[in-house]
């Protein structure tokens, strides 16, 4: 029996995109997240229960998950982003550049073939609302 395949499963990384965007450009969906962040990890859940949104990420979207404290070096559109320390803490220069003050997460970012952000979200969606969100 046949089984039918995606072209893509789940978030892909920043490596994948660059190649991906050259073959196939797309519009690139970026969920900024942390891992001390409750209402991400039930944003994931939401992700992982509704295949609708799982279907519209994976077609429609390269779907990337950044996550905001991670300190390792990230490339984007030929522009390589850094953690900038802020005291004990800190925050992905990339996760600052997409997401306005005041940062809050999960943070939801749209980006157009050419690398511009379209819209973002700041919070957690339930998933219809994030269907909705994305389907504009």
């Amino acid at each position: 029996m046949p089984i039918p395949v995606l072209g893509q499963q789940g978030p892909v990384t920043f490596t994948q995109l660059q190649d991906s965007m050259q073959s196939h450009p797309r519009r690139i969906v970026i969920e900024i997240y942390t891992d001390w962040c409750s209402y991400c990890r039930m944003q994931d859940i939401q992700i992982r229960k509704t295949p609708a949104l799982q279907q519209l990420l994976n077609e429609k979207y390269y779907f990337i998950r950044l996550n905001a404290e991670d300190p390792t070096p990230l490339t984007l559109n030929d522009t390589t982003y850094t953690f900038i320390r802020q005291g004990n803490q800190g925050i992905h220069a990339l996760a600052a550049r997409l997401i306005p003050p005041p940062v809050a997460y999960p943070a939801w970012v749209v980006l157009d073939t050419s690398y511009q952000v379209q819209k973002y979200y700041t919070g957690f969606l339930k998933s219809r609302d994030l269907l909705l969100w994305l389907g504009n």
